[in-house]
């Protein structure tokens, strides 16, 4: 079985979710697309039991689709439900020196405040190492404050005079200073230092866009009028196991677990073979996808295949190839008969 999707029904504009390992933030809005293209929706919640960084919940609710948020890490599901109640003023507070990162990381008990400055100022969102190198976290770091601070904006931070001038100022350093700065511009972006004389993208404040872009889900409202609030038909959250999931019915069932065979950092260790028994079971009663980029129980069947999108571990390493997919349990089908 295939499921289909026609992808110029896909939502205009940026993803949404936490800037958080392991998100599906770049096939966030496919994936949505696919559930409402395949599956009728009609008295259904969808259900993100692995939530992460919320970036399934958060396009559900820019969709209008009543979601269940959950992620068994009290950390993430705190700063996601954090981001939610704020505003901007307290996302500006979220950008912080190098120094005062280390002091943080370093810290025994951190405050949700404290764990979303780190993921916003590290490397790779990992939470661990800051964002820039030594050599230009200062640079990098001032730059980024004087433009909250003289423009009050996140997104088009290149337009503004701070910007330009700080480009100007750099190119008229001597010529050493401007080929060492030019050095470091053309690392990989992924290693994400590119130098201030390039002048290329302010980390910083990229992520404070995507925290901002999240924000605003709970202060606009749908199509349907539905505002994005907590304690509603649009959006609930929990912290539980997957296991407290098992009675529901009638329901769409999203997982995201760690990805099988590789090093990760979830919250309690995933035996894969009872997790795939409970999707086994509550596929009878339910609409079960799971994402991952292979699946070793053969009671499963790749359903959709996201061929632009390979994985990333969080121990670094690349998916050797292989593409994000979705699979479902073997004869559960779905409500659209367009479906091969």
């Amino acid at each position: 079985m295939n499921l289909i999707l026609d992808e110029k029904k896909i939502r205009k504009g940026k993803p949404v979710g936490l800037p958080y390992q392991g998100s599906k933030k770049k096939i966030s809005k496919k994936i949505i697309e696919v559930i409402k293209q395949n599956f009728d929706l009609k008295d259904k919640k969808v259900y993100d039991i692995f939530g992460g960084g919320g970036a399934i919940t958060a396009e559900c609710l820019i969709n209008g689709i009543p979601v269940h948020y959950n992620d068994l890490d009290s950390t993430a599901v705190g700063m996601f439900t954090k981001v939610l109640y704020s505003d901007k003023e307290y996302l500006k507070t979220l950008i912080i020196s190098r120094e005062d990162f280390f002091k943080l990381r370093d810290k025994e008990n951190k405050t949700i405040d404290d764990e979303l400055k780190l993921l916003v100022n590290s490397f790779g969102n990992n939470r661990k190492n800051y964002l820039h190198n030594e050599a230009i976290s200062d640079i990098k770091y001032n730059l980024a404050k004087d433009i909250i601070d003289n423009h009050d904006v996140f997104n088009g931070y290149i337009q503004t005079y701070t910007y330009k001038k700080a480009f100007a100022d750099y190119k008229s350093k001597d010529s050493k200073r401007v080929q060492q700065l030019e050095c470091l511009g053309q690392l990989q972006r992924v290693q994400q230092l590119e130098c201030l004389g390039q002048l290329q993208r302010v980390p910083q404040l990229e992520r404070l866009e995507q925290l901002k872009k999240l924000q605003q889900l709970s202060q606009t409202e749908s199509s349907g009028n539905r505002p994005y609030r907590f304690g509603n038909s649009i959006l609930s959250i929990s912290t539980e196991p997957y296991q407290y999931f098992s009675d529901l019915t009638n329901q769409i069932i999203y997982l995201d677990p760690p990805y099988e065979n590789t090093r990760h950092n979830y919250k309690v260790a995933l035996n894969y073979s009872d997790f795939y028994d409970w999707c086994v079971k509550t596929a009878k009663d339910n609409i079960v996808l799971l994402s991952s980029y292979e699946i070793s129980d053969n009671r499963f069947e790749c359903v959709f295949e996201f061929k632009k999108a390979r994985p990333t571990f969080q121990s670094g390493t690349g998916s050797g190839g292989k593409y994000e997919k979705l699979f479902m349990v073997k004869g559960t089908g779905c409500d659209n008969d367009k479906v091969d």
